[in-house]
């Protein structure tokens, strides 16, 4: 993930306070049709990448469609299928019953899946369609429509937080996982799911890697990065995961379409179309050899 840069100041980094950066390459807005570029950079103290220019959670929000949190109303059995992964994820560390926060929880998807007999279920969402969505099916005072720390939630209240595909979106990921460490009880669990740019599609891929998805996500972090952060905010890691059925496979198959212009060349696209039986079979071998494209870390507060 290297090429010719400039380096350059802006404000701190959210995550070690440096305030020097170094422009690595950019990025194409996929969701926008004037296809808008932002620089990506590098923070040269702690080594995160940020998207820039700066905006505020009120400037971000024009980036976002409708839907981008999945505020259709869909089956049960749908949802249990959906949230699968996640679900296996908690299963899997033993992680059961108890008070639950989702971070980012759109439509409510994740809550909706766990069993309501063994979670108590509470979910924080900035849109208000999808905290409305989420908040119908949950109850009004399960859901806070805005920030974390605007919601103000008890000291040492949860059992476990989650941030599924949430951190990266945010401005400020040291004062929210700084947020969930205060409203957690002793040895609670944070889980965080984002996308790994240390993986071998971020390195392939560069500004082409589809799960930059520039301007929403802010920060991008490696396995480095995030877990030098997480323990600068009291949590030690214990569980692990680098390979996402839900989204590695995608953000491969989506990263060579953009890279070989397949929508707009015939060569690109018959090099793409010949390259999609071997996607999922090289996805999961890079991922076992630990260079997948999805990061799901499971810790604790020490």
């Amino acid at each position: 993930m290297t090429n010719e840069s400039t380096t350059g100041n802006t404000s701190k980094c959210a995550v070690c306070g440096a305030s020097s950066w170094c422009e690595v390459f950019s990025a194409r807005d996929r969701l926008h049709p004037s296809g808008e570029t932002f620089p990506i950079a590098q923070c040269l103290r702690c080594g995160v990448l940020r998207t820039l220019p700066e905006m505020s959670d009120a400037e971000l929000a024009a980036f976002y469609p409708n839907d981008y949190w999945g505020e259709k109303e869909n089956t049960q059995k749908w949802i249990r299928s959906s949230q699968r992964e996640k679900t296996d994820f908690l299963r899997a560390y033993g992680i059961s019953s108890g008070t639950i926060l989702d971070v980012g929880c759109g439509a409510g998807l994740f809550l909706r899946a766990l069993d309501a007999e063994k979670w108590e279920r509470f979910g924080v969402e900035t849109g208000p369609p999808a905290a409305q969505a989420a908040a119908r099916r949950l109850g009004d005072k399960h859901i806070f429509c805005g920030t974390l720390p605007q919601a103000a939630y008890p000291e040492t209240f949860f059992d476990v937080v989650t941030f599924w595909s949430v951190l990266e979106h945010t401005n400020e990921p040291r004062a929210q996982l700084e947020e969930a460490r205060r409203i957690l009880k002793p040895r609670g669990t944070v889980i965080l799911q984002l996308p790994n740019a240390g993986s071998y599609q971020a390195r392939w891929f560069g500004g082409d890697w589809f799960s930059l998805d520039a301007p929403r996500h802010r920060y991008h972090f490696n396995r480095d990065t995030l877990g030098r952060l997480l323990a600068e905010t009291g949590f030690s890691v214990y569980g692990a995961r680098r390979f996402s059925k839900t989204h590695n496979a995608h953000a491969l198959r989506q990263s060579l379409k953009t890279r070989l212009r397949a929508g707009n060349s015939l060569t690109g696209r018959a090099l793409f179309l010949a390259c999609i039986p071997w996607i999922k079979p090289w996805d999961w071998m890079q991922s076992s050899l630990g260079r997948g494209a999805t990061l799901t870390l499971a810790a604790r507060l020490d």
